[in-house]
């Protein structure tokens, strides 16, 4: 059953007056735009000795037939458990004021009216958008320098949740060795395609995949999509639904590669990326010193955008994350995630030589998507040539439409 948004705000005030006493009152409700299904507001408080906060977001998850976002929902309050817990200079987001899983509710204090670092991007100079990507990389390496040794809290929280919600936790394993199979499968969709793939290519994605179970790991929301960060006194990661520990790397990989699954007007160039790496690479020299060798962790960033890339092609063939679990689910012999066919793209309609093949409004978008993450790792990559290099630009010449082939073999050469 949907709840009104009268009832949302009544559950929400019932769970602020009991977590900080007193009659608390939600007024004022603006609906804001929420990932998903989710319905979102943004409320004032009234005064309470207990509760300074004078404004918060309310979430609200409505119950669907997807476990998925049962999963989500358990996640989603675990990671914010966690980040409440740290102090406030190193906290990367909103503290969780009160939850309920059971009505499918999350308050959090409110970040404020501050821009999306999409919007930022899209309307910033060349010099201010390098400012923009600096700040960013600031943020993520303070986060990543907070949580680095704090990860067996992580999995203290992760496991007290999932005991009192086993099926939460049996999908949310899923979801995470999902990371996994996405490359694995990648590897054999692109040359499903008939595009060739090196063995040291090969060994590339073999070492990504052994990066995300360990290498220098920290707290991520996982899904960095620009909209999901608001910078106003201070930048605020948002929407911890896949939020989980992992190689840094893969963070900075998501950057690089302009957001997969997320397309700007313009791509992040390698003058950006390079004032982000900077950046990032400042905040975290203390704590691994190893960043300060260039050539170290632009392997590093190489092995990351292979397995990104690769993870990408998987995604965009099963179209939804719902797809990528069950996926994984059939493969440990678990029925029970049955499969959305109607979401599936034929990987040779995804990976077809672009001037052989009629697409889609959506079938285009998302193989621009993918044009953007196999040529920034191209871009990436041949800084010092190799074999990677050349099979991203084998990948980018596939994807590109028209005349933008020349350009894009240009940039490369």
């Amino acid at each position: 059953m949907m709840l009104s948004n009268r009832e949302i705000l009544d559950r929400a005030e019932a769970l602020l007056s009991k977590r900080f006493g007193g009659t608390q009152r939600c007024t004022g409700a603006e609906l804001l735009t929420g990932g998903g299904n989710a319905v979102v507001h943004r409320v004032k408080l009234s005064p309470n000795p207990f509760l300074q906060e004078r404004s918060a977001v309310v979430k609200y998850i409505p119950v669907t037939d997807d476990a998925l976002d049962d999963a989500a929902l358990v996640r989603e309050v675990v990671a914010y458990q966690f980040t409440t817990s740290l102090s406030e200079e190193a906290r990367p987001g909103p503290v969780l004021l009160a939850y309920d899983i059971a009505e499918r509710i999350i308050v959090i204090t409110d970040s404020g009216n501050g821009d999306t670092f999409a919007d930022l991007l899209t309307s910033g100079d060349e010099e201010r958008r390098i400012n923009i990507l600096r700040n960013l990389g600031q943020a993520l390496g303070l986060m990543h320098a907070a949580t680095a040794q704090r990860e067996q809290d992580f999995l203290s929280l992760r496991s007290r949740m999932a005991r009192a919600h086993p099926q939460a936790a049996r999908i949310n394993r899923y979801r995470v060795a999902s990371q996994e199979y996405a490359i694995r499968r990648g590897l054999d969709l692109v040359r499903q395609a008939g595009i060739a793939v090196p063995d040291s290519v090969e060994r590339v994605a073999r070492e990504a995949i052994r990066r995300l179970r360990g290498g220098q790991r920290a707290f991520t929301p996982f899904d960095l999509s620009p909209d999901n960060i608001i910078v106003a006194e201070r930048t605020h990661f948002l929407d911890y639904e896949w939020a989980d520990f992992r190689d840094t790397a893969f963070d900075l990989a998501s950057v690089v590669a302009g957001f997969p699954q997320y397309l700007f007007a313009r791509t992040i160039g390698d003058d950006e990326a390079d004032a982000f790496i900077d950046a990032w690479a400042r905040e975290v020299s203390g704590l691994w010193p190893e960043v300060r060798d260039e050539n170290a962790l632009r392997s590093r960033l190489v092995t990351a955008l292979v397995g990104l890339a690769l993870g990408e092609v998987t995604a965009m063939h099963l179209g939804t994350s719902h797809n990528l679990v069950h996926a994984v689910a059939e493969a440990e012999g678990d029925p029970s995630i049955g499969l959305q066919e109607e979401q599936v793209m034929p990987v040779e309609r995804l990976l077809l030589p672009a001037d052989s093949v009629e697409t889609t409004e959506d079938e285009a978008m998302m193989r621009r998507d993918l044009y953007e993450t196999f040529d920034a790792l191209h871009r990436y990559a041949a800084r010092e040539a190799g074999p990677v290099a050349d099979f991203a630009r084998d990948v980018v010449a596939r994807l590109v439409e028209g005349n933008g082939r020349e350009t894009a073999m240009a940039s490369g050469a």
